[in-house]
């Protein structure tokens, strides 16, 4: 069935890009690809482009400038994937839904960084599941799944197993939506999720055998639906 799977940038993008990690989940995705299904791959942006944009916000840019560097930095991490998946997956960074369809056309795998300014990667990830209409997204980040308070400052956090889509929408409050502060989720993306009725798995992707078992069995830290 479709699939569309976000690996979030600071997995892979910290100081240098993680070669190793990038190979591991290529790895992963075509050990669980059939050959036949449509999946989309959204890289993050991460550090990087977090370090590009403060540059470029010293130097006087406005946010929509901001916006197009992360976009540069998570095309330039969605070429790498691309090296990595090899013949499997179209040969070029698609840039918009419309190319997005086109390459699912010719390969059975796409892949994608940012899109268009003022959207974080998990807003393109939600954007790719309604456009080729899968039933679950993925999204690998760094924490187990959502919890009841940022569990990097506070130890006892709980981790929420299962939500509704209004429940984590009256939960995010107010996100920043200025260039390279988006978090975990964003407003943007859970309203066009629930629009399209998919589900929503996170999961822990420092490990790439947590993202194989949310590909093959739908295994996750939280998952959110209806």
């Amino acid at each position: 069935m479709p699939l569309v799977v976000k690996l979030g940038g600071h997995l892979f993008a910290k100081d240098s890009p993680d070669v190793d990690l990038i190979k591991a989940y290529a790895r992963t995705i075509k050990e669980c690809h059939d050959g036949s299904d449509r999946w989309v791959v959204v890289m993050g942006g991460g550090e990087p482009a977090r370090n590009y944009i403060k540059a470029a916000r010293s130097l006087g840019a406005d946010e929509v400038t901001c916006d197009e560097i992360a976009i540069a930095v998570t095309r330039i991490h969605a070429t790498l994937m691309l090296l990595a998946l090899e013949e499997l997956a179209y040969p070029e960074v698609v840039g918009d839904v419309g190319s997005l369809r086109r390459a699912l056309a010719v390969r059975s795998i796409a892949v994608a960084g940012g899109l268009w300014p003022g959207q974080s990667t998990f807003a393109v990830s939600a954007i790719c599941t309604g456009a080729i209409k899968a039933e679950r997204l993925i999204v690998a980040t760094d924490v187990q799944g959502v919890y009841d308070r940022d569990p990097k400052r506070h130890p006892d956090a709980k981790l929420i197993p299962r939500m509704t889509y209004d429940e984590l929408l009256a939960r995010l409050g107010s996100v920043s939506h200025s260039a390279g502060e988006y978090k975990l989720i964003d407003s943007v993306g859970l309203t066009v999720l629930k629009r399209s009725k998919a589900k929503l798995l996170f999961v822990d992707g420092t490990n790439p055998e947590n993202v194989k078992r949310a590909i093959l069995h739908s295994e996750a830290g939280t998952i959110v639906e209806g």
